[in-house]
């Protein structure tokens, strides 16, 4: 199962999973119509019966009009209080972390095992595509950690104090896989959904709390006035927490089963079991385990690396499989006892020197060379959200590959807003001076000497590592202040209009940038007509086939190309002049709405139109992965074996040459 097909089975698993609430729902409009009757018939003295709920005899307790009543205010209260939560929660993993304590250690990690967790987490975004997550650490001992979030741009990645001091680097390493592999297979989202409707149910039981509450303060000359509201307080409160209890029942059925799944992906990024093995183990032979203590860990128990709680009784609210499980899983030969973890720090011992040793930091940098046809296609089938250990050693290499100093500007808000700058100066001499004469108008001064003391450095980069150092400065960047990040953005959209038109490159970094800081903010103005999702995709070939090829014939053959790789009837190839920024946005927005299993398609067709005339070179690479980013599909960096050409065959199939 890839990427794609993860992505569509988290969808029907949202879809049954809204399904099973629903079902809880009608059972608790049930149970309360029962309470309001029996209620009733105990006020009237009447002796009860199912029968006389509804009746049309002169003894009926409610009546039809009464139950619909009853129906739409519980209704109306569980949907109130879900979309209050999930308005809390809008802000994506952010709200989970800062309601656990958290604190963001992004930009100014304080110890040297913060810095390695934060290397880690980096390494791993960097070989698999996606934007760096925000990463959080909770002020607790135990070992957990835990991946929150909508989708990959809102993504963060919480580790607890006792993960990265107790852990050593594989056993971190193997964590973060873990979480990663949440972060892929869609299971996020589906998690704060499972929040926000368990917050809706809950909510019926603490209204009948509030009614307990005003019958004990409430004046006492109407005792069968108090009786009833006693009666209807407790009767709402054992509503409330009968649905939370069938309500946990169903989120912990559906959580276990993804955490064995969550395992094996770890594995199979990090292509070693020992590592997140060895991290299970020590949970079980710590004297703290993986038991949070904050105040608010019950409501995201499922989201964590390991049971965040007590055991429940009979293990039925049990979010995690046992330890023991899902230890023998990962190491078959494992003997059942579990080895003693200090209580005291473990990781801090760990030097940056070491720690740069284990990393590979003197491999070569990546080379940024074209890349055969075939080979972009497997990537698209096999390696979007499933990066390999090759790319994993790969990604490695590429954020050796940035320079120190470029590396420390893109964990600084201010220096990373000249990073970025100089990253989007594109095209020849004259343009870039142009676009720097531009910015010594428009942006801070200080911001602009910083961009000419790093420009050396962001000359001598790689192809390949543009969209890593830019992947780099996103947790900075999100900790501007909105007046700062709104002339930030003003001033980037002024650079790019700064000779009157936007290069295909330049746009792409743009709405890579914008897509991990804001989404997709273009969807309320997609087009509902039939047929939108197939001419944004024909918009975009065009666009992708004129960036390649300035004169007309082979841009036209080129679209031809990615119409017929996407089964699209041929239609004239639109002008370059229609090419608009707001158009690529708008279209790129509808694309990224079209279902998982057809995206494939659509990434096919686009490299193909890219190597119609037998070459991908490695700027075409990167616009594709940039493209690819904006859809919701974190395509890793491609690994080249051997320089080279890429030639047509007298077929039209794209082979290596020397």
């Amino acid at each position: 199962m890839n990427f794609f097909e993860y992505q569509d089975r988290a969808r029907r698993k949202t879809g049954l999973l809204v399904g099973l609430f629903a079902l809880a729902v009608v059972l608790l409009i049930a149970i309360t119509t029962l309470l309001a009757a029996l209620l009733l018939a105990w006020s009237r003295g009447q002796a009860f019966s199912l029968s006389a709920i509804v009746s049309n005899t002169g003894g009926q307790l409610l009546g039809w009009d009464t139950v619909a009543t009853i129906a739409f205010s519980i209704a109306a209260v569980i949907a109130l209080g879900s979309l209050y939560k999930l308005r809390q929660l809008a802000a994506g993993g952010r709200a989970v972390a800062e309601s656990l304590g958290g604190r963001k250690i992004n930009i100014a990690p304080q110890s040297d095992a913060e810095k390695r967790a934060l290397n880690v987490v980096e390494e791993m975004a960097i070989a698999s595509g996606t934007p760096v997550p925000d990463v959080y650490l909770i002020e607790d001992d135990a070992i957990n950690a835990f991946a929150a979030g909508y989708k990959p741009t809102d993504a963060v990645i919480g580790l607890t104090r006792g993960s990265i001091e107790k852990l050593n680097r594989d056993e971190l390493q193997g964590v973060v896989a873990h979480e990663f592999s949440h972060i892929f297979n869609g299971d996020m989202r589906l998690n704060i959904r499972i929040v926000g409707l368990l917050n809706g149910i809950l909510i019926i039981g603490m209204l009948g709390y509030w009614l307990l509450r005003g019958s004990h303060f409430s004046s006492g000359r109407d005792n069968r006035g108090r009786a009833a509201l006693f009666g209807i307080g407790a009767g709402l409160m054992v509503i409330g927490y009968t649905g939370t209890f069938f309500g946990n029942l169903i989120k912990s059925a559906v959580s276990r089963q993804r955490e064995f799944l969550a395992d094996a992906s770890a594995v199979q990024f990090t292509r070693s079991n020992s590592g997140i093995a060895g991290a299970l183990k020590k949970i079980g032979g710590y004297s703290g385990g993986s038991q949070l203590a904050s105040s608010n860990a019950a409501e995201f128990s499922h989201m964590y690396f390991a049971s965040g709680l007590k055991k429940s009784f009979a293990n039925l609210f049990a979010t995690h499989p046992p330890l023991a499980d899902r230890i023998s899983r990962l190491d078959p030969q494992w003997n059942g006892r579990f080895p003693h973890t200090a209580a005291e720090p473990q990781g801090v011992s760990v030097t940056q020197q070491q720690d740069a040793q284990v990393m590979g930091i003197a491999a070569a940098a990546p080379s940024g060379e074209a890349a055969p046809f075939e080979k972009v296609l497997d990537a698209v089938d096999n390696s979007i959200g499933n990066p390999s250990q090759q790319q994993m050693d790969y990604g490695r290499q590429l954020l050796q590959s940035v320079p120190a100093a470029l590396r420390q500007a893109a964990h600084d808000p201010f220096a990373a807003r000249a990073l970025v700058y100089k990253l989007l100066m594109h095209g020849d001499a004259k343009h870039r001076q142009q676009q720097r004469r531009l910015l010594q108008q428009i942006a801070h001064p200080a911001v602009v000497r910083e961009m000419q003391k790093l420009e050396p450095l962001v000359r001598s980069l790689p192809t390949s590592a543009r969209l890593p150092l830019l992947d780099l400065c996103v947790p900075a960047l999100k900790a501007l202040v909105p007046q700062q990040y709104q002339v930030f953005k003003r001033n980037l959209i002024k650079l790019l209009r700064s000779d009157g038109k936007v290069e295909l490159w330049e746009w792409a970094l743009y709405r890579v940038l914008m897509h991990a800081l804001e989404g997709t903010p273009d969807r309320q103005r997609l087009s509902p007509k039939s047929g939108a999702e197939k001419d944004a995709a024909r918009f975009i070939l065009a666009a992708l086939a004129h960036a390649g090829n300035p004169d007309y014939l082979p841009a036209k053959r080129a679209f031809e190309t990615g119409l017929k790789a996407m089964q699209l009837g041929i239609i004239p190839l639109p002008a370059a002049t229609d090419i608009t920024l707001p158009r690529l946005d708008k279209a790129l927005a509808i694309a990224a709405t079209i279902k998982p299993l057809q995206k494939p398609g659509l990434l096919k067709a686009m490299a193909a139109t890219m190597a119609h005339d037998g070459v991908v070179e490695a700027e075409e690479i990167e616009l594709l992965r940039a493209v690819a980013d904006s859809l919701d599909c974190p395509m890793p960096p491609l690994m080249v074996e051997a320089p080279g050409q890429i030639a047509a065959t007298s077929r039209g199939e794209p082979v290596v040459t020397s």
